[in-house]
């Protein structure tokens, strides 16, 4: 697959929680209130035709359609037109936030694979060919390893506490702190790949890890 067949993806989040995500495939895209726009974002905040991204090959601008509130990325609010480079946040209104993840934002090693790699010693994950950035925390980076290195089997608070905070007195750890855990490391993943769970929560039992496909 080259590089212009890949595309970039736009992913919305709702208060700090990932709502969906769009394909960057179109020449232009239109962000906005109104419903004739690709991305519909309906908040009073945003304007009826907010912004558009354009697409000329792999790479892709940012315009402020002379929006009422103003478009701010990265936290600064945009004048004219911006180069999207991946990770780039977009901010239309206080409770939504877009994230630009760039197609070509892949380790050569995992371009073609579909899924999560891990690299232990230095401690670094990739999500389709594309390393999560910043690193996942000790706790976040422990847990995935116990899970993807035992795909499919199950594993209750209990089995998991232990493994993901070793020394510490387990009475001391409580459930929804494992739920919590569970919830931040789903989210990072789902960051990447919106349209994969990758962790699965089993009624009454636990927790388990199933790669795609």
């Amino acid at each position: 697959m080259t590089p212009v067949e890949r595309e970039a993806l736009l992913l919305l989040t709702v208060d700090g929680e990932l709502d969906r995500n769009w394909t960057l495939s179109q020449e232009v895209t239109t962000i906005g209130r109104w419903e004739d726009n690709d991305v519909v974002i309906p908040d009073r905040w945003v304007s009826r035709h907010h912004a558009e991204i354009h697409r000329q090959g792999i790479r892709y601008t940012l315009r402020d359609l002379g929006s009422k509130n103003g478009l701010f990325v990265n936290g600064r609010r945009l004048s004219g037109e911006v180069l999207l480079e991946d990770g780039d946040q977009i901010q239309v209104a206080p409770r939504y936030q877009l994230t630009f993840v760039d197609a070509e934002a892949t380790a050569p090693a995992f371009q073609e694979q579909r899924g999560i790699q891990i690299d232990a010693e230095a401690r670094r994950v990739w999500v389709n060919g594309q390393e999560l950035d910043p690193p996942l925390s000790n706790a976040q980076f422990a847990l995935l390893q116990v899970l993807t290195n035992h795909p499919g089997q199950v594993f209750s608070r209990d089995d998991l506490i232990p493994l993901i905070w070793p020394g510490e007195n387990p009475q001391g750890i409580s459930d929804e702190a494992v739920n919590s855990l569970i919830r931040r490391l789903r989210k990072r993943l789902m960051s990447v790949d919106a349209q994969y769970r990758y962790i699965f929560a089993i009624r009454g039992h636990g927790f388990k890890y199933e790669p795609p496909g």
